[in-house]
């Protein structure tokens, strides 16, 4: 039975996970649960699932906690709580902390356990290099949970030659709006995605495409590839998540329906694998669609792909600045157009600076917060 550790419980991939867990468990034995603040869910999976350990930010959060759940469960609170909770060791840790706050986290998380399913973008993408030296340096295996860096992993095997992989991207809600029709978007509609049920920010950067530049990132430090080799195919139904070509021109895809309990059940039970969602239904008649990408209708996307070849701090602060973006956004503070205008201003007037450890990306991260929240006051 291996112990898992899980980063962000009472999220979207938190839960999905814990529900995968729920059909296997005398595979697995949850050894810690972690929240930012959601008392009510964090107790209902304390109660179903008995942890030992139990982390919650919000530190006046924590005090309601310890007033609901048994004294023999250790309570973890504020930020040094959560570097605590990621100094706990287990078989298995299942990183689903959203945005940069998982980097920290991650990192000491990464000396304690035996594998890590990382669920999280943006720690890659603002310190790749940094993850994955660090994981080599104390043999942890990290599974991508992300469903398309996920399908990847599933259909790159050593020795294939292959010669670029795709990944697929639905487009979003607004694939199809014209530039005035985005200028009045609003943000009921922003988070009507489609084919996937997501948290809001991964939604809205789903919108804008941001997150498949992000994807790019990933692939580029999950495998090794190079940006050229890395493709990007928009596919509406999102029932392929990625497909790799090899260099006979064949196509291999990884195929099933718009549930992340697939890859989240892959990365936790790898290698094998175990029954956990409706497979696809070849008894009814569907058809799926591929088409170009035209990188220029999607600003975020070109500003991400030019960014991540600079090699630079441009990344981490270009997350920073899409953070902070989608929170004004969401409380309708501004305009889902406001976005881009304000992205373009911070890229063009950055220093650029290398990342050498841990240290710079968190100095450029507040550095690029500042500047984005002043900008947006000038707004």
């Amino acid at each position: 039975m291996k112990k898992v550790t899980i980063f962000g419980s009472t999220g979207s991939i938190g839960r999905n996970a814990l529900s995968v867990i729920r059909k296997n468990k005398a595979d697995f034995k949850i050894h810690g649960l972690s929240t930012n603040q959601n008392v009510d869910i964090i107790c209902s999976q304390i109660k179903e699932f008995s942890p030992s350990y139990v982390c919650i930010v919000d530190s006046k959060k924590a005090e309601l906690l310890k007033k609901r759940i048994a004294k023999n469960i250790k309570i973890f609170s504020g930020e040094e709580g959560l570097c605590e909770f990621a100094a706990l060791s287990s078989d298995i840790s299942l990183m689903a902390i959203s945005g940069i706050n998982a980097l920290k986290p991650l990192m000491i998380n990464i000396k304690y356990a035996k594998r890590i399913a990382l669920a999280n973008k943006e720690s890659i993408v603002t310190a790749g290099s940094l993850v994955f030296n660090k994981a080599r340096r104390f043999n942890t295996e990290i599974i991508p949970v992300d469903s398309e860096i996920n399908a990847i992993f599933q259909l790159l095997k050593p020795g294939l030659d292959f010669k670029k992989v795709y990944l697929t991207a639905s487009g979003g809600p607004l694939l199809d709006y014209s530039a005035s029709e985005l200028s009045k978007v609003s943000v009921k509609k922003v988070l009507a995605h489609p084919t996937w049920e997501m948290g809001r920010k991964i939604t809205v950067n789903s919108a804008t495409l941001l997150n498949k530049g992000f994807e790019v990132i990933e692939s580029h430090h999950f495998f090794n590839l190079d940006y050229s080799n890395i493709g990007i195919v928009i596919h509406r139904e999102s029932h392929v998540h990625a497909l790799v070509e090899f260099k006979d021109s064949s196509l291999f895809a990884c195929m099933y329906q718009p549930d992340m309990k697939i890859p989240i059940s892959f990365a936790l039970n790898y290698p094998k694998r175990m029954p956990v969602s409706n497979s696809e239904n070849f008894k009814t008649k569907f058809s799926l669609t591929f088409e170009p990408l035209e990188v220029k209708k999607f600003p975020f996307l070109e500003i991400i792909l030019e960014a991540a070849r600079r090699k630079d701090n441009a990344l981490v602060i270009l997350n920073a600045c899409d953070e902070v973006l989608v929170e004004y956004f969401l409380k309708n503070k501004i305009k889902f157009i406001d976005m881009q205008k304000v992205m373009r201003h911070i890229f063009s007037n950055y220093r650029a600076q290398k990342i050498n450890n841990e240290n710079d990306v968190f100095y450029w991260d507040d550095w690029a917060r500042y500047k984005t929240k002043e900008y947006l006051e000038k707004l």
